[in-house]
């Protein structure tokens, strides 16, 4: 029976969050074809540290896709996208920019179309290993310390892997608060609400609301 249902937690047909099972799913068909199209770049290097990331951290978040909520609830948090896509509005922050070819090769449709599609997949990718490294920071902080009073633990362990997620966002660019003042605030801002998200409906839910806001990037 323990096994059925371990097996039942990595189905799409069955698993109680399917959302994320589906995002898993993609990001690894995603990765898949950009290392293959990409090997001997540094996009491949990128994505393969993703999908082990996504893998790694899937495994050790796995009571988040067990816990999440109905598919619908975790629509109806997904939602919430919106508020960091406003916040990257209000503070002037590139939109939309990361499907802007590099290269004057690329002004062909059929280029543009392609280029788009591996601006996407990847958004899916990093959405994935992003939010189930959060959920599993989330449990570091319970197996660490967890506070008596619910709702002040949450917020606790929110903060707690919210700090490491932006943190993680300076490993490839150089850390300058200065610089990038607005950027830390829209990151640490964005992780409240995504980390609400996944508390409150699942890891789904998060990916799905990570991934609708990396499309405006």
């Amino acid at each position: 029976m323990a096994e059925a249902s371990a097996v039942a937690i990595w189905q799409p047909s069955k698993s109680k969050d399917k959302i994320y099972i589906m995002m898993l799913v993609a990001a690894g068909v995603s990765g898949l074809w950009l290392s293959l199209q990409s090997a001997g770049y540094l996009l491949a290097f990128n994505v393969n540290t993703l999908m082990i990331s996504c893998m790694i951290f899937t495994l050790t978040s796995a009571n988040y896709i067990v816990n999440a909520k109905p598919w619908q609830t975790q629509i109806q948090y997904a939602a919430l996208a919106i508020i960091p896509i406003a916040l990257r509005w209000l503070l002037n922050l590139p939109f939309f920019q990361s499907y802007t070819p590099q290269h004057a090769s690329m002004l062909d449709v059929m280029a543009q179309i392609l280029f788009a599609l591996q601006v996407i997949a990847l958004w899916t990718i990093v959405a994935v290993a992003e939010e189930s490294f959060r959920a599993t920071m989330m449990n570091v902080w319970e197996g660490i310390y967890r506070l008596k009073n619910r709702q002040t633990n949450t917020i606790a362990k929110v903060m707690f892997a919210n700090a490491l997620w932006v943190l993680f966002h300076f490993i490839q660019r150089p850390f300058d608060p200065v610089a990038y003042k607005w950027y830390i605030v829209w990151l640490a801002a964005s992780g409240v609400v995504l980390g609400l998200v996944l508390e409150k409906a699942g890891l789904g839910a998060a990916a799905l609301a990570h991934f609708m806001v990396n499309l405006t990037a």
